[in-house]
């Protein structure tokens, strides 16, 4: 009996002391708070911040800036899940960004492919997900009919929602 339990400690012990796999895009890692984010996209000095409902925050440049910069951060529970960055939209650079995330981890987990309908006409989105270990790594690539929209994104799965998405 003395023995089972050992061993039962030995495999807790390791399970804890295995290293626990979290994105980190420079200031940002998952698991921040809110709070934490934000205070940390004052030093980015973004144009305009603003929520995206209870559990999201937009953080972008103006359109005068020559920096262009787009993040979305998205939340479950008050902590970090979920961080999009918008790049200069162009299908090659779609090709590029999938094409390196092939080469470094394998066929894609996940691939979504959408046609639909808005207001302006037809949108179609091609979205790419790898893993590495509890992360998901990805890219979308959205055709408006009025342009276009290319974003790279980390998530972590979580009670809110699953990933990814």
């Amino acid at each position: 009996m003395a023995k089972n339990i050992t061993i039962f400690s030995l495999l807790v012990g390791l399970l804890f002391a295995l290293p626990t796999q979290a994105w980190e895009i420079g200031e940002f890692k998952n698991g921040m708070s809110r709070a934490d984010v934000e205070q940390a996209l004052k030093t980015w000095k973004f144009g305009k911040t603003v929520p995206v409902g209870n559990d999201g925050l937009f953080a972008y440049d103006l359109p005068n800036s020559p920096a262009g910069r787009r993040f979305l951060f998205s939340f479950c529970n008050d902590k970090l899940v979920s961080f999009d960055q918008e790049v200069e939209p162009a299908f090659r650079h779609f090709v590029v960004i999938a094409s390196n995330y092939s080469n470094l981890y394998g066929n894609p987990l996940k691939v979504i492919p959408t046609t639909s309908v808005v207001a302006t006409g037809e949108k179609n989105l091609l979205a790419m997900f790898w893993r590495k270990g509890a992360d998901f790594m990805g890219v979308k690539y959205v055709l408006y009919p009025a342009g276009e929209q290319l974003s790279m994104s980390w998530q972590v799965n979580n009670n809110c929602w699953q990933a990814p998405r």
